[in-house]
């Protein structure tokens, strides 16, 4: 089994207020996004600086060990709190999930610290799976002030899903689509 871990801790400063809160398809978007981890992980955590809005949300709370550290300090807070050996990490602003996709990620873990898909040519730390191991080199690259998730990727064995790999089982890359703004949101509505 592994655990979901949904990073809801982000300002949303392009959105204005906190966007995990948003109603998305008649549910909090917080609610559908745990929702849709919980047929495959188990626990499902929620990282955030504050807990206090989701206190009423069907997973685990996780407060930041260390606030304000951005996505980076979530994953450690994440990977430190996890009871497996694998996290699958997804962004609170990112309303769907394949389940194929997961499925593809954790058959490809084997021989790795981290599986994470590319779209662009860029990777997508907020969608992907990664193994405690990664826990002492985040813990570093924290300690030097470094935030941005992928900078540790030098340091670890990542197995890169393409593009075209991913697409298999996520063909319209639905997965990916994530709400910055309010017309974002209005646009996923539809879909």
């Amino acid at each position: 089994m592994i655990t979901g871990a949904v990073l809801a801790g982000g300002r949303s400063s392009r959105y204005g207020k906190n966007k995990s809160l948003e109603i998305f398809h008649g549910v909090r978007l917080i609610d559908r996004i745990v929702e849709s981890l919980r047929p495959q992980c188990e626990p499902v955590l929620i990282v955030a600086n504050d807990l206090s809005h989701y206190y009423d949300t069907r997973a685990t709370l996780i407060q930041d060990v260390i606030a304000q550290l951005g996505p980076l300090g979530g994953l450690y807070s994440a990977l430190l709190f996890s009871p497996n050996e694998w996290v699958f990490v997804k962004a609170t602003d990112m309303p769907f999930l394949v389940p194929g996709l997961l499925e593809m990620m954790t058959a490809s873990a084997e021989g790795c610290d981290a599986v994470v898909p590319f779209t662009e040519g860029r990777p997508q730390p907020l969608m992907s799976l990664y193994h405690r191991r990664c826990f002492p080199v985040i813990a570093e690259f924290l300690e030097k002030g470094e935030r941005k998730v992928a900078a540790f990727y030098r340091k670890i064995r990542v197995r890169a899903l393409s593009e075209e790999r991913w697409r298999s089982a996520d063909p319209d890359g639905r997965s990916f689509l994530n709400i910055n703004c309010r017309e974002d949101l209005e646009r996923l509505e539809w879909i």
